[in-house]
């Protein structure tokens, strides 16, 4: 086995290890991450609550415009 066998084989035992390790980190990283809820379920909740801001604004509104206007 020649000098620059060896160097070769170790560099590339090293890259291996490093590549190994890198990918055990991400591994974790994206065990641990929690899970985000998709476009559709964020745009879903996000209409919901429009709309219950919208019917409560509806509830209030109206009502009060209405006992104003009967008593003038």
């Amino acid at each position: 086995m020649d000098a620059s066998d060896y160097v070769i084989g170790m560099l590339a035992e090293q890259r291996l290890r490093a590549a190994r390790c890198e990918a055990a980190r991400r591994a974790l990283i994206r065990q641990h991450r929690r899970a985000r809820p998709g476009l559709r379920a964020r745009l879903g909740a996000a209409l919901i609550a429009l709309g219950e801001r919208l019917v409560a604004g509806a509830a209030r509104g109206p009502a009060c415009a209405i006992s104003r206007a009967s008593h003038g």
